[in-house]
């Protein structure tokens, strides 16, 4: 069985024949699809998700479809665990701007949400993830130490303002624990008070820290 997976275009994605995804996808023997080297591409992905299933291309039938019908083709056991959805979705990711920060459910939430709202939650399951660089890649996971926070916090005024001086004294004293009840709340508190920040407010303190670097370098290229 040959599939036909479907490619998602986003602006954050590579442009034409540089995207791995849109490369991939040409691969398929089908004739519905072409790179067109002015688009980006994003993801293609590769599973039963019901936005955008995969294809059988002989016959056009939906990788959920066939897999429902055929239950070998997981095995009975994963079938039965998974109600005839495949377990993962896969996906190759070829991104040239930086992807937006997400938070997916656990599994009881992620049944809970498809139940009472299916149109904005397609999909009941909890999205596990495990990136494999296939080129070269750059990605952001978890955070710094916190001494090394609390220390931009203190030279860093514009981001002072962001994460507000209550938080930023609350990480500052818990910064040398080693205890988790005490670190974890500082520290999503503090980041909880620069991502719920008003946009003109953190554009404003963006260009603030954007002028004193101007002027820092401005400095250095003087003396």
């Amino acid at each position: 069985m040959v599939l036909q997976v479907p490619l998602i275009r986003l602006q954050c994605g590579k442009i034409g024949s540089t995207s791995a995804a849109a490369k991939y996808a040409a691969a398929t023997p089908s004739d519905s699809f072409s790179i067109q080297q002015d688009k980006p591409y994003a993801e293609l992905w590769m599973g039963t998700h019901p936005s955008l299933p995969s294809k059988d291309v002989t016959t056009g039938r939906s990788l959920l479809d066939l897999v429902s019908d055929n239950p070998a083709l997981m095995g009975h056991d994963i079938t039965a665990k998974y109600k005839s959805k495949l377990p993962f979705l896969f996906k190759v990711l070829s991104i040239n701007k930086a992807l937006s920060i997400q938070a997916h459910p656990n599994k009881k939430l992620a049944e809970k949400l498809h139940a009472q709202d299916p149109k904005n939650y397609p999909d009941d399951n909890h999205k596990p993830e495990m990136t494999i660089a296939i080129t070269p890649f750059e990605g952001l996971c978890g955070f710094r130490p916190l001494p090394q926070i609390v220390h931009f916090l203190n030279t860093i005024p514009p981001l002072r303002d962001l994460v507000g001086e209550e938080a930023a004294k609350n990480l500052e004293s818990v910064a040398s624990s080693t205890s988790p009840s005490e670190t974890k709340p500082a520290l999503k508190a503090a980041f909880s008070h620069l991502m719920k920040s008003d946009k003109s407010v953190v554009a404003a303190k963006a260009a603030e820290l954007k002028k004193k670097e101007q002027e820092q370098t401005n400095n250095s290229t003087n003396s």
